[in-house]
């Protein structure tokens, strides 16, 4: 990992916007030296650096009890004109071989008095929301927060790591999480309280109980059913199939007697009535059709006989009318013949044609006229014969066939009336059927709702029945849950001493390791070389053991204030180095309490090497003068922090105390 730059707006002591380029020019330099008198904003920076990677989870040293909230408040500078603030990190990273660029923004401001943070995640130019909303977990991936104390740390807050208390509680947080313990001691934790909660989940006792009191509910309920049941069956035996009987007798004896004519006397009555009612109306239907053209239907033949007399004396006058029009015609038909040159024997044939022509004409003229019928009774003749007749005749069929049915069903109605039996004859049997059915209706009544009380209890039955198979089952898997958790209490403790094991096996395996590599960071460090020939860290508390040269332990506490700050940054060296994960380092006053001789050791042997990536935050008694001249070869990058008393703010600039440029 590689930052390239850091932007701060109205952060801290930063007013405005101010940006410093961090990444390093070359590989031979890695070290980007940052100069700011005391209170000047060296730690400010520091802190934006971890606040813009954590947020929240990021070890601030200025933030103390304040919630995060009050401390974003807190950390909008004082003289800005909005009440906004913001951090922005640029950096770089390989993942699976190709290089990923990142831009984080983490800006905050405060409305209707309440602070409101945003937080955007930038992937090589894209927006990444998810990853935004995710990054506490994505961080962890490459910059875990319970080490970045390893990276990012405070020069003057070292030598305490070099107490036997501190330098094994930081052993010890150290090796749990760059070996991932701290997820093995979780979870021993959680399987700690899945026992407790295991053991307190039977309900064995209870389930038992309510099985107990169910089955004799089910008994009680069951002799309930067989009881009703059998009174249920003996009403329908002994009382109702006895009653019916008795009423199929009644009204057999009643239909013998006429009971069923009896039954509808009202509406034989009524029948009878309408049927001699229809009879006298279809004789009056037949007397009125009867004065009408139906009396010619009898003399038909006399009719049509007159209609051909009428036909042969209409032919008659015409033949008359037609031989006195045809003698004057005939003459002007012979002259014109004649007077056309046409031969005698032609003109004699065509006289004798017209002459017999006219002869019978004359004949037919000369017959008697008896009935002499004007066009107006002609032509009522004519309707008469040809339509009239047969729709009278059609008519009177009808009227006849009706009223045949009509006396047929009033003969019946008669009969069934003189047929139906008197109230006296029937009184008694109707008075006796009235009470059976009466009774009958009653047993069938008690018989239903017997039946409805049973109904009830079956399904009453079926739901206990049920709720016990519920209870039987839930019992049986409670015998299989028992069952279970006997055997993951047993796992679990077996699981619990596993997890103890590996992880006192994986300490021991490692700890060799780390011990190695801080104390070849400390030997390094030291002036002495060989002060401390040996080095060893307890696998069970990480209580710190340095050996000297005679083979005899040396306490921390015996070493110089020099030396026991050389010895807390070589743990933080060794397990920042044991770690293996190439990430930049932050130092905020490198050099601290160290006197000239062991800051010279920490210039040439450990500042140009504690990581590919080196920021230095110095004072003006630091990393000048001498120091600054053995590490200028590896300086890429030089700031200065110059801060005004009257603006109450701090300007970034290139350079450093002395006016020497970067390289």
């Amino acid at each position: 990992m590689i930052l390239d730059e850091i932007t701060l707006l109205n952060f801290g002591l930063y007013a405005g916007r101010q940006t410093i380029e961090l990444t390093p020019q070359a590989a031979d330099k890695p070290i980007v030296l940052v100069g700011g008198l005391n209170g000047g904003g060296k730690t400010t920076l520091l802190d934006a650096l971890q606040l813009c990677l954590f947020g929240p989870h990021a070890k601030l040293s200025t933030r103390g009890s304040l919630r995060y909230s009050d401390f974003l408040v807190d950390s909008i500078h004082q003289g800005a004109n909005s009440q906004e603030a913001a951090v922005e990190i640029s950096f770089r990273r390989v993942v699976d071989g190709s290089q990923e660029c990142y831009l984080l923004r983490r800006s905050w401001g405060v409305e209707r008095g309440r602070c409101r943070e945003q937080f955007s995640v930038r992937r090589n130019g894209e927006n990444q929301p998810v990853l935004a909303d995710n990054w506490a977990a994505q961080v962890d991936d490459f910059f875990p927060t319970n080490i970045a104390h390893l990276f990012l740390f405070d020069g003057e807050q070292v030598e305490s790591y070099a107490s036997r208390e501190n330098a094994s509680g930081l052993l010890g947080s150290a090796i749990q999480n760059l070996l991932g313990l701290d997820v093995v001691d979780q979870l021993e934790k959680d399987l700690q309280v899945y026992e407790r909660r295991k053991r307190g989940e039977s309900n064995e006792n209870e389930l038992d109980g309510r099985i107990a009191t169910l089955e004799r509910d089910l008994a009680r309920l069951r002799d309930q059913l067989d009881t009703l049941r059998q009174e249920r069956a003996a009403l329908r035996t002994h009382k109702i199939d006895k009653k019916e009987r008795e009423l199929k007798r009644a009204e057999a004896q009643y239909r013998r007697l006429g009971g069923a004519l009896y039954d509808r006397r009202e509406a034989i009555q009524q029948d009878w009535k309408e049927a001699k009612e229809a009879v006298a109306e279809g004789q009056v239907q037949l007397r009125d059709f009867a004065s009408g053209s139906a009396p010619m239907i009898l003399v038909r033949a006399l009719l049509e006989s007159v209609e051909k007399r009428d036909a042969l004396e209409e032919a008659s006058r015409h033949a008359r009318h037609v031989a006195e029009a045809l003698t004057e015609r005939d003459l002007e038909v012979l002259q014109h013949l004649r007077g056309q040159s046409v031969d005698e024997p032609t003109i004699a044939t065509v006289e004798t044609y017209l002459a017999r022509d006219r002869d019978a004409r004359k004949a037919l003229g000369q017959q008697q006229t008896l009935l002499d019928i004007v066009p107006v009774v002609r032509a009522d003749l004519q309707s008469l014969i040809q339509a009239g007749l047969e729709d009278a005749a059609e008519t009177a069929e009808q009227l006849i066939a009706k009223q045949r049915d009509r006396l047929a069903r009033s003969k019946q109605m008669r009969t069934l009336h003189e047929n139906v039996p008197s109230s006296l004859a029937v009184a008694e049997l109707v008075e006796k059927q009235e009470q059976l059915k009466s009774e009958l209706a009653r047993l069938e009544a008690e018989y239903a709702a017997m039946t409805s009380d049973i109904e009830r209890q079956v399904q009453e039955l079926a739901r206990q029945e049920q709720t016990l198979s519920k209870l039987l089952e839930a019992d049986a898997k409670e015998q299989a849950y028992r069952d279970d958790r006997t055997r993951i209490l047993h796992h679990s403790r077996k699981a619990r001493s596993t997890l103890s094991t590996f992880r006192e096996a994986v300490v021991r395996r490692h700890v060799n390791r780390i011990e190695a590599l801080v104390l070849e960071s400390y030997q390094q460090l030291l002036r002495k070389a060989a002060l401390v020939t040996k080095l060893m860290i307890d696998p069970e508390d990480f209580s710190l053991t340095l050996v000297g040269r005679n083979g005899m332990t040396l306490s921390p506490e015996r070493l110089s204030a020099g030396e026991r700050q050389l010895l807390a940054t070589a743990l933080l060296w060794g397990l920042a180095r044991a770690s293996g994960r190439p990430l930049p380092t932050a130092i905020d006053t490198p050099l601290g309490r160290l006197d000239g001789s062991h800051r010279m050791h920490l210039v040439e042997r450990y500042l140009p090497f504690a990581s590919h990536q080196v920021i230095l935050f110095s004072t003006d008694e630091e990393l000048v003068g001498d120091y600054l001249e053995r590490l200028a070869p590896w300086i890429g990058r030089t700031y200065l922090l110059a801060y005004d008393d009257e603006l109450s703010a701090t300007r970034v600039i290139s350079g450093y105390f002395d006016g020497k440029e970067a390289a």
